[in-house]
């Protein structure tokens, strides 16, 4: 039976490469700016993509690789990444690839289709839409492609239109939906590049999808022409058989995150070792003793049960338990803050009536001038705000239910629903960033199911 393929560009740390891959899919390339983000696919590639080579994640900055393809003669079957016939050398920065050897080269090279694209490219030139109410939607959707902010989006154009995928996938910020010409522009761009795309886009929240997180962003996908007029499947069925998948019923905080064990806030500031995880030997672990303590000893099994068993799970592998409970660790908080967390109530911003008492220790007799929603304790009976990528710098307004410090890597990872046994790499404000930027996995997945539907019938 033919392997479904895949492309992932802009992969961060790998969530939709993760929903994708546990639904059959093999992954061909993975690409991003943050070498970080990519040494955690890196890390996690034996479990998660078993048949790809470590070589197919590749670090690149590609805004700078993109503008020396200027003079570029591209080959018919290459990517036009690094492979290209030029009258220049292509001068590129030190944080550019370093993974570029024969190898890689050799590979790339012998690219020249799959079967689905995804990636999250960014779109930097949202402000030049407003001055480019002249001339027809072609017109400005070419002004807006050759915006050079806008290279990265350029860039995944370029992979579709050489590699002429069956599906496309693309995700981005909600902003987009309010921007209406902006979104109108992505789809125009899609639907007349390569072999032509039927392109539909639509919002989805992942908390309507069993996942405890307010978490809102706009998809665009897209089916090439000819197969939705082949086999009678437009983006517009796609999108409506996804939305089927709601659930009636939410997860709240208490179902994915409380059987993790209890930690204390980290005592000293800086105090972090990726190294040092939750182990069986450690004897202590910010005032917790969890020596000698396996990953099913130190979960608690009277909670999430359900939840944990479904992020766990890895297609045909059953439900993974690590031994290590990876990046559970709390990040430093003054004596300050910790004093106002534990007079925080739940789901309550420091300016609500029932934290006056918590406003009072900020103010200390005085006018408080800050920001009042700097302060805010989850609700262990709600799902959760958006996890963002700055969390380690905001992390008084992720403050956990019960516990009186903010919430860890680990618990923001649950509630983007990334299995235990995901290792993040790097530092902790790294890997909190790597977490925020994802496409939660169960929603990826809840996609790549709906594309596999899709290519079964055509590959038939």
């Amino acid at each position: 039976m033919k392997k479904n393929t895949f492309i992932d560009l802009f992969s961060g740390s790998g969530g939709l490469s993760l929903g994708f891959s546990n639904n059959g899919f093999d992954l061909l390339l993975a690409n991003d700016i943050d070498n970080q983000a990519l040494n955690t696919i890196r890390y996690n590639l034996k479990i998660t993509h078993p048949n790809t080579n470590e070589n197919h994640i590749i670090h690149g900055d590609i805004t700078e690789i993109y503008k020396n393809l200027n003079v570029a003669i591209v080959k018919e079957k290459l990517l036009g990444h690094k492979s290209v016939v030029t009258n220049k050398s292509i001068q590129i920065k030190k944080r550019a690839p370093s993974e570029y050897t024969n190898e890689v080269k050799e590979y790339l090279n012998s690219l020249t289709q799959c079967d689905v694209i995804i990636g999250g490219p960014p779109c930097q030139g949202f402000s030049m839409i407003g001055r480019a109410k002249r001339g027809n939607l072609i017109d400005r959707t070419k002004g807006f492609i050759d915006d050079p902010r806008n290279s990265l989006f350029s860039y995944y154009l370029k992979f579709v239109e050489k590699l002429n995928p069956k599906l496309v996938l693309i995700e981005n910020v909600k902003g987009l939906k309010s921007a209406s010409e902006y979104e109108s522009l992505i789809k125009n761009s899609l639907k007349n590049i390569g072999k032509k795309y039927d392109v539909e886009s639509i919002l989805l929240n992942t908390k309507d999808f069993g996942i405890p997180q307010n978490r809102e962003r706009i998809f665009f996908i897209g089916i090439r022409k000819e197969l939705k007029i082949k086999y009678n499947i437009g983006a517009c069925d796609i999108i409506q058989n996804i939305l089927k998948k709601k659930q009636k019923t939410t997860i709240n905080l208490k179902d994915a995150i409380f059987d993790l064990p209890v930690i204390s806030s980290n005592p000293k500031p800086n105090n972090y070792d990726e190294k040092k995880e939750i182990k069986f030997g450690n004897k202590k672990y910010f005032g917790e003793n969890v020596s000698k303590l396996k990953y099913e000893v130190l979960i608690n099994h009277q909670k999430c049960t359900k939840y944990r068993n479904q992020i766990n799970r890895l297609k045909n592998k059953g439900i993974i338990h690590p031994e290590t409970l990876y990046n559970h660790k709390s990040r430093y908080h003054n004596p300050n803050d910790l004093s106002i967390y534990n007079s925080l109530k739940q789901g309550k911003y420091l300016n609500h009536p029932s934290n006056i008492a918590a406003l009072k220790k900020i103010n200390k007799g005085t006018p408080f001038t800050g920001f009042l929603d700097k302060y805010f304790k989850l609700n262990q009976n709600h799902i959760s705000k958006t996890i963002i990528a700055h969390l380690e710098t905001d992390g008084n307004s992720y403050v956990h239910p019960s516990q009186n410090r903010s919430i860890t890597p680990r618990e923001a990872a649950r509630i983007q629903s990334f299995p235990d046994w995901y290792f993040f790499t790097g530092s902790l404000r790294n890997q909190f960033k790597q977490i925020g930027n994802a496409v939660p996995p169960l929603l990826a997945s809840v996609i790549a199911k709906e594309f596999i539907k899709i290519l079964t019938k055509i590959n038939k």
